[in-house]
């Protein structure tokens, strides 16, 4: 028991009522002074302090007080004879039969909820888990005829979480020609390198005014199709780049483009590969 709390033997039955009261025991059940104490002792024993302190649990008005002390005597005197029974009778059974009622209530209610909601959270998260593992990542490209825009073929695939990532570009001066890749939620892309054929790309070089090719990148924060990295005929010293490190993690939809630098109007192009992974999102899961 705790140094603060008065003995309960000493204690006024209002000031008992009003205790149990503060564990959230409701005390209008209970009839003789022995149910009381032992409700209060169990409480004491089996619940946690409540947060108000036990000088506030005195401070009740006299009227109060004299309401509460008039209620059980009314009781006791309309009851006489079962009283003294009961108080002649052994206290072990008293309190064993009626200090669990009133307890068992107040213990239950505050377990239930935490784990409840832990319960419901993770069984969201591994339903969310289930379901992006189920949910491709689609790349696709529509080959147009230029001038016409005549669309004369497409390039897609899709990718599961866990396969690596690959999908060939088809170079091209105009922004329409994006290849547009779509990530869905708790999906993430990762693409680590890029490269071009050297056979196709040494034939365009060939042709007159002709530089390279550049990988360039555009999100829905940033429509701006963007340079990542460039092939370039005067300044490039390998086909291939390994070290680009771009995430990307849906929901979110991306642009990819192959942009050819002069040649492509005589009918040239190159294909850009690009080369990746694709996971779950580890910031999710």
């Amino acid at each position: 028991m705790t140094p603060t709390l008065p003995d309960i033997s000493s204690m006024k039955l209002s000031e008992i009522k009003s205790e149990l009261s503060l564990y959230g025991i409701d005390s209008s059940v209970l009839l003789e002074k022995s149910e009381f104490t032992a409700a209060l002792q169990n409480a004491r024993d089996t619940l946690p302090r409540p947060s108000t302190s036990y000088k506030e649990i005195g401070k009740e008005d006299t009227a109060a007080a004299a309401a509460a002390a008039a209620e059980p005597k009314k009781k006791s005197s309309s009851s006489s004879s079962s009283s003294k029974k009961s108080s002649s009778a052994p206290r072990s059974s008293s309190s064993n039969s009626s200090a669990p009622k009133p307890a068992s209530a107040p213990v239950a209610a505050p377990a239930a909820t935490p784990s409840t909601n832990t319960s419901s959270s993770s069984t969201d998260i591994h339903m969310k888990k289930l379901l992006a593992q189920r949910s491709s990542l689609t790349a696709q490209q529509q080959l147009r005829e230029h001038p016409s825009e005549r669309i004369i073929g497409s390039r897609s695939s899709s990718f599961l979480p866990g396969s690596p990532f690959s999908f060939s570009l088809r170079g091209s001066i105009f922004e329409a020609d994006s290849a547009i890749l779509r990530i869905p939620d708790g999906v993430c892309l990762i693409i680590n390198a890029a490269c071009v054929d050297r056979k196709e790309m040494d034939d365009f070089l060939k042709q007159k005014g002709s530089i390279g090719i550049s990988l360039k990148l555009s999100t829905e924060e940033n429509p701006t199709l963007l340079p990542v990295w460039t092939f370039d005929r005067e300044r490039s010293k390998s086909y291939h780049v390994s070290n680009l490190g771009i995430r990307v993690a849906g929901p979110r939809t991306v642009r990819l483009m192959a942009a050819m630098e002069m040649g492509f109007r005589s009918g040239a192009s190159v294909d850009l590969n690009v080369f990746g992974s694709v996971r779950l999102d580890g910031d999710k899961f």
